[in-house]
């Protein structure tokens, strides 16, 4: 797989923003440093591969795509391939690490397919079907691994290349959320339906610690420096120290979510089933805005520049202003939407449950094309380069050629 390179001028200007940040006190000083070196390896992820749940550890929802950035796609959207389920659907979604595809389904295991032709490379069957992402991570001592877990409540550690199981640790809850990676440790985090958040190491798989709240996590957990973010249907933000496992702050919110926090700067968003879409400020735990309409929001939002593009029951796409809240745009689609748009360049790409994957201008929110597709879309796409993969609920495996 072709992987995108970045000119020495723009990493500099990226290292240059980690000494712009500079603050007064040592403490504050430290923190932007950190989140401003994370941005730039992220972003350095998504430029080759998506290997995580919404493309990186923050859940921006936002790919690289050097192209798009000043032109407009000249051409539809066209399905390049697809794999067909025997038995089963799909409503993981896809992660892509290069070239290989790493997606799970209802009634099968875990599998890994080619992102070139959708040959199917190896399968790890389960008892139980998969229902979340899963997440690759390579660790320091060179394991590559693929790290999911099933409905039944057992988190898997495969190796990347094989499919050979290295370790599984099991609870006794209902898992149906995909994990996140805290690389500097090596660790793994991921949350259950009994509101237990676990930390497992991502080499031998015992357990860290854990973190309970007081009802169900149905969210990935956003990472930012050494915390992690929480959306909880017990109603609160939850801010999570990554070293102790010890609450750092929270959040009282007016309404039960299993949203994943999208991360831009020392913000937060995501929505609720009370009918909102929030901005939250996790440095200081204050909301700074919310944004009302009239059904609930459950599909992660993208976050691009002062963009953060996000789908609700109603069948409405927003793009609202990252700092104000407005609204930028709306757009209107023929069902509610589930999966979380992805933003690449100055186009966003939203999987719609009407089966149809919308492309739209990021600016304006014109529909630049529609590309029907085999079945509908209830999770989110993966993004590499000018390839989109996704699976339906019909069981079919699509990659798409977007730009």
């Amino acid at each position: 797989m072709q992987k995108v390179m970045f000119s020495f001028i723009s990493v500099f200007q990226q290292i240059l923003c980690v000494f712009a940040s500079l603050q007064a006190t040592k403490n504050v000083l430290k923190l932007n440093a950190a989140v401003c070196v994370l941005s730039l390896f992220a972003a350095t992820v998504q430029a080759a591969d998506w290997p995580l749940y919404r493309g990186d550890p923050q859940a921006s929802g936002s790919a690289i795509d050097e192209k798009s950035e000043t032109e407009t796609t000249s051409k539809a959207p066209k399905i390049l391939w697809e794999h067909r389920l025997e038995q089963g659907f799909f409503q993981a979604s896809p992660i892509v690490v290069d070239g290989t595809i790493f997606l799970g389904d209802t009634d099968n295991g875990m599998a890994a397919y080619s992102l070139k032709d959708g040959k199917r490379l190896w399968f790890f069957p389960v008892e139980f079907g998969v229902l979340a992402p899963a997440a690759y991570h390579h660790a320091k001592n060179g394991d590559a691994s693929v790290f999911f877990a099933d409905t039944n409540g057992i988190v898997y550690a495969l190796d990347a290349k094989t499919g050979k199981e290295r370790w599984k640790y099991e609870t006794t809850e209902t898992i149906d959320n995909s994990p996140n990676i805290d690389r500097e440790k090596d660790r793994v985090l991921i949350g259950s339906q009994s509101g237990t958040l676990y930390c497992l190491d991502a080499v031998t798989g015992k357990l860290v610690w854990s973190f309970k709240i007081e009802d169900q996590m149905r969210c990935f957990p956003s990472i930012v420096g050494r915390q992690c973010f929480i959306a909880g249907c017990d109603s609160k933000f939850h801010i999570i120290n990554l070293d102790t496992g010890k609450a750092i702050g929270s959040v009282n919110l007016e309404a039960p979510t299993g949203s994943t926090p999208a991360v831009r700067g020392n913000c937060v968003f995501f929505g609720t089933e009370g009918n909102e879409f929030l901005c939250v400020n996790w440095q200081s735990s204050q909301i700074v805005w919310t944004y009302k309409t009239k059904q609930a929001f459950r599909a992660p939002a993208a976050c691009k520049d002062d963009f953060v593009v996000c789908g609700g029951f109603d069948r409405s796409v927003y793009a609202l202003d990252a700092t104000s809240g407005e609204v930028r745009w709306t757009f209107r689609t023929k069902s509610r939407i589930e999966g979380g748009p992805v933003i690449v360049g100055n186009h966003v790409f939203v999987p719609g449950n009407d089966s149809f994957l919308y492309v739209l201008d990021l600016k304006t929110g014109e529909q630049l094309a529609a590309l029907e597709m085999p079945g509908k879309m209830i999770a989110s796409p993966a993004v590499v380069g000018n390839r989109l993969v996704i699976g339906t609920d019909d069981g079919v495996l699509c990659c798409v050629e977007i730009l």
